[in-house]
């Protein structure tokens, strides 16, 4: 156990008041129909990887058919806090099963300190599972580091069995990137998330390729903590 006093105890529990800090959007669905939403995060910069990181379907809701004078209401609200997260993700997906992420263990981490964790794989492949040996350590303060350790399956051998694993960060417990996980290499994580919004049919943790994002509406924090926008009868987002 830690104990802070004085001017350590200050900066200390301000730190922790700030990566808490509560976000909300209100979407005001003025559209005929009952429409679904997902929010996604840009993806940061990743060191690490050989093959580029993907952006999930991080909040999924609904709204009902509205008007523009009675518009029906969807919420989405969270903390900052974040998590490392180790899972699957299936390499072909189709209408009804989607390509989404599917999380075996997470570990919650800071961002200045308590940032790094180790990564293995536990029992024989595919039938184990990755996972974390041991909690966060401190690392470089501004990155969220995940080490993997020799255990994890090769791509070839990960191919060979057609399962797919993968490390990401997560916000307020759900998933928001994903990249493959491949043995002995440290993922670096600089998350400066910036939040967008897509209307149409997904699932949570769903990957968001480039073709439907290219659509989403980004939702700008500047100096708020709550944003409303409108989902109006022509399908498009603004400004509430």
């Amino acid at each position: 156990m830690t104990i802070y006093m004085g001017q350590k105890a200050i900066k200390a529990f301000s730190a922790q008041a700030a990566a808490g800090q509560p976000y909300s959007i209100t979407v005001l669905n003025e559209n005929a129909k009952w429409q679904q939403f997902a929010l996604f995060q840009t993806i940061p910069q990743v060191i690490g990887p050989s093959v580029d990181p993907l952006s999930l379907a991080w909040m999924v809701g609904g709204a009902a058919a509205g008007t523009p004078d009675q518009p029906s209401t969807s919420s989405f609200n969270w903390t900052i806090d974040y998590s490392v997260t180790v899972g699957y993700i299936q390499q072909q997906g189709t209408p009804g099963s989607p390509r989404s992420f599917q999380t075996a263990s997470s570990v919650g981490v800071m961002i200045d300190n308590q940032n790094q964790v180790p990564v293995t794989y536990q029992g024989p492949f595919p039938y184990g599972a990755p996972g974390f040996p041991a909690g966060p350590s401190d690392a470089t303060k501004g990155l969220i580091l995940a080490k993997a350790d020799d255990t994890i399956p090769t791509v070839l051998v990960q191919a060979s069995k057609n399962v797919y694993l993968n490390v990401g960060i997560a916000m307020a417990t759900k998933p928001t990137i994903a990249v493959q996980l491949e043995p002995s290499l440290l993922y670096q994580f600089t998350p400066k998330p910036k939040y967008y919004i897509l209307a149409g049919s997904f699932v949570q943790g769903q990957v968001i390729d480039t073709a439907t994002s290219s659509a989403a509406y980004e939702v700008s924090f500047a100096g708020v903590t709550d944003v409303s926008v409108r989902f109006t009868q022509k399908n498009q987002f603004v400004p509430a």
